[in-house]
């Protein structure tokens, strides 16, 4: 009886551990350092998130702002990519899905007037980089 039950003991910790292995595996493999780029852009140059190592992000919204949203940014438990500016002044956060990242706009900072970034806006990893 004390085998069966070490047994079962041992087999529910590795169901466990691999649990817990998948899903941080699957978050890495989700957010990948390089260029997230919005699908449904008519701008010339279309918003984008870079994502460089050390957890350090640059987030260019359009080509006539004058800022440089660039900053450091972390993974919540929800799988949720969220990007804090270095002044402290900014926080966009985006739902991580499958390499995509869908941007939370009431989550995040309020754009300026000229940004046409809509809520579910869909950024897509750029292979191409």
């Amino acid at each position: 009886m004390k085998k069966i039950f070490i047994l079962a003991l041992f087999i529910a910790i590795v169901i466990g551990l691999c649990g817990c292995s998948d899903k941080s595996e699957t978050l890495e493999e989700s957010i990948s350092v390089g260029d997230y780029v919005m699908e449904k852009s008519e701008e010339i140059a279309k918003p984008t998130v870079q994502i460089k190592n050390d957890n350090k992000f640059v987030f260019n919204y359009s080509p006539i702002s004058s800022y440089m949203a660039l900053g450091t940014y972390e993974v919540d438990d929800d799988s949720n990519l969220i990007l804090k500016t270095d002044d402290g002044k900014f926080q966009y956060v985006f739902k991580v899905k499958e390499r995509t990242l869908i941007f939370n706009s009431e989550e995040s900072a309020e754009m300026p007037s000229y940004v046409n970034i809509p809520d579910g806006s869909i950024f897509k990893f750029n292979m191409s980089n």
